[in-house]
């Protein structure tokens, strides 16, 4: 029996419209439809195009589907600068089913600890509650409370921290307008994925700060129901946490005292080296402070226009980002120790090592040292040995 239903989640999951996979396939959108009600059964043809498009075996269609839908709309959190973005939130759900189920059927092989983050977001749920508005003070309490329950010291080690407190953390092509976006599952499990477009590591630190922030303070709120007003507000909320959260006020103090020209936007590069932060979050954050004043603060932006800081700040393309690695460590570490094999992932899951490479953002060359390759010819003592005459 053809699912169709399976065809429609790795439509989504792959961004396209059902014109546009009936373009693809030489087909009509009627079609389309029609396989995904399951009123008509593909061809030959079009299961072999089907197959090479979405990276799976035949057999992926005439088996009973395993995905459950696990990611829902009202908790998922956008860090774009267009609203109208959120049109993209189906086709994000679809990728956050698939990534929790298949991350289920490796997990399945390992014995997993307790993941940290739960119990942060239990007690920072319980600090918000006991306000009843959500103000600035709340929110720093909340993001020095988190630093510190996290063990956090550097900056340059967020990425490793957060995945150790049990986030898991994707890199994907987001387009040119989302800069990333976290969602917990109905199961508990939190997300974080960033878009894969270049950046440097203090954009890509601020952005896991920004979503660790919406993982803390947002959790209990409808996402999908939130006016451009109110989505604004919890933008900014999640932007205040990031930057306390990166720039703690007791250490920020001490070093900025140090700064000899606090208007001039290249006094900040040595603190941009230590905290991993833009020289302009790094400003905005004394100002908000009361460290500078009103006109300092109106010629450091001058200056950071007049010098061009506004597209490239100074270290931005030297500041390679870290990129996430605990999914990656958890994969390698099945197939190294052979607790599974390439050949495990056609049987039982019925899908290429290519697919779950694209799904995970792997190396392209990830699963190669895990391959069997045949061999082209034999080597002389393989040959099985002509009989000797007497």
């Amino acid at each position: 029996m053809f699912f169709g239903e399976k065809l429609r989640n790795l439509r989504e999951l792959n961004g396209l419209s059902r014109k546009e996979l009936a373009d693809q396939l030489t087909v009509s959108e009627q079609a389309v439809w029609q396989y995904e009600a399951e009123s008509m059964v593909p061809g030959i043809g079009v299961l072999n195009h089907l197959r090479q498009l979405f990276q799976v075996d035949t057999r992926y269609f005439f088996t009973k589907d395993r995905l459950t839908a696990v990611a829902t709309e009202e908790h998922v959190a956008y860090r774009a600068r267009d609203r109208e973005s959120r049109k993209k939130t189906k086709l994000e759900l679809a990728y956050i089913n698939y990534l929790d189920n298949y991350l289920n059927y490796f997990e399945r092989f390992l014995v997993s600890p307790t993941a940290s983050i739960r119990a942060l977001q239990r007690r920072i749920i319980a600090l918000v509650q006991a306000h009843t508005e959500l103000t600035d003070t709340v929110i720093a309490q909340a993001a020095e409370e988190a630093r510190q329950f996290l063990g956090l010291t550097s900056n340059r080690d967020l990425m490793y921290v957060l995945e150790m407190s049990g986030i898991y953390i994707v890199e994907k092509d987001l387009g040119p307008v989302v800069d990333a976006y976290s969602t917990v599952t109905k199961d508990g499990r939190a997300f974080i994925v960033l878009g894969n477009i270049k950046k440097s590591a203090v954009r890509r630190n601020f952005d896991l700060a920004h979503e660790l922030g919406h993982l803390l303070l947002h959790t209990t709120v409808d996402m999908a129901t939130l006016t451009k007003a109110e989505h604004k507000l919890i933008e900014q909320q999640a932007n205040m946490f990031a930057s306390v959260f990166l720039m703690p006020v007791a250490t920020f103090k001490a070093d900025f005292t140090n700064l000899r020209r606090r208007s001039n936007p290249d006094s900040y590069i040595e603190l941009k080296q230590k905290y991993l932060v833009s020289i302009v979050a790094l400003e905005y954050r004394a100002y908000k402070l009361g460290l500078l004043t009103y006109q300092e603060n109106r010629y450091f932006f001058g200056q950071v226009h007049k010098k061009g800081y506004a597209a490239l700040e100074p270290l931005d393309d030297q500041l390679a980002p870290v990129r996430p690695s605990r999914i990656k460590s958890l994969i390698q570490l099945l197939f190294s120790k052979q607790v599974l094999t390439v050949n495990d992932l056609g049987q039982t899951l019925h899908v290429t090592p290519a697919f779950i490479t694209r799904l995970f953002s792997l190396d392209a060359n990830f699963f190669e040292p895990y391959m069997q390759h045949k061999q082209a010819t034999f080597s002389s003592a393989e040959i099985i040995p002509l009989k000797r005459s007497v």
